[in-house]
């Protein structure tokens, strides 16, 4: 099994759209050892962090920049999917609850001026999206730009062109982000498929930033909403559902 596969299964388990604790029994890891072993079964595929899963046998291994998968101790076995825990009645996501932290710990050092903002007139509420001009849901959450404004939600935009810094979406991005008018920038190249020629500079860097803090919070599609305290809500919502959700 090698690198094309993994993407596969990964691909599988993601959709576009009470804390727990660690495993106490793994006193220490061979995070190097780990490591090592699956990059060697998986050729092109850097694991990022290594730690100590909340079953036990487990490590939990950060590969791609933000995927969680999990390897046996002893290197033998891999999964691909949800570790999911029972614990007071309740059915805990421990990689997500992990995800939220280092969210809501990323969207305080955002600059909101490296983002494009909608901002409600009486707001009640934000949500950060990230977003791919090339994306049809995205495209179709922005049709309703007005609708969540007038709802009292402050929409921050951040780039996330699917295909990487490399595309033809970031290269776009990059002028939309450059733009005089940012909001109707985005607005056109989204609704009217009219893509800004502004002149490139420092305005550019966001979307080449924001791209790999997309896959540090865990975004594998687009639209990608999150709360101001990291919790996902899910991909494309029309306002009534998205309300919902904040509520």
């Amino acid at each position: 099994m090698k690198k094309g596969l993994l993407f596969v299964l990964l691909g599988l388990m993601t959709a576009c759209g009470a804390s727990s604790e660690g495993n106490k029994g793994n006193a220490e890891i061979d995070g190097d050892q780990a490591k090592a072993a699956f990059e060697n079964a998986f050729d092109g595929v850097e694991v990022s962090d290594v730690r100590a899963a909340p079953m036990a046998g487990m490590l939990e291994l950060e590969v791609n920049g933000g995927e969680t998968v999990y390897m046996s101790e002893n290197g033998r076995f891999v999964m691909v999917g949800k570790l999911l825990e029972l614990k007071d009645g309740e059915v805990i996501n421990p990689a997500e609850q992990r995800l939220e932290k280092v969210r809501a710990d990323g969207i305080k050092t955002l600059n909101k001026d490296d983002m494009i903002s909608y901002v409600a007139p009486e707001e009640t509420a934000e949500v950060y999206v990230f977003t791919d001009i090339t994306c049809g849901y995205c495209r179709k959450l922005h049709r309703h730009i007005e609708e969540y404004m007038d709802s009292g939600v402050t929409v921050h935009y951040l780039a996330f062109p699917r295909g990487g810094p490399t595309t033809k979406a970031a290269a776009a991005m990059r002028h939309i982000w450059c733009a005089e008018d940012r909001l109707q920038a985005l607005t056109d190249a989204k609704l009217n498929e009219k893509v800004s020629d502004a002149e490139l500079g420092e305005c550019a860097k966001p979307v080449d930033e924001q791209y790999p803090l997309g896959l540090k919070f865990g975004v594998r599609g687009t639209p990608a909403i999150y709360t101001s305290e990291g919790k996902q809500l899910g991909g494309y919502l029309p306002p009534k559902d998205l309300l919902k959700r904040l509520n």
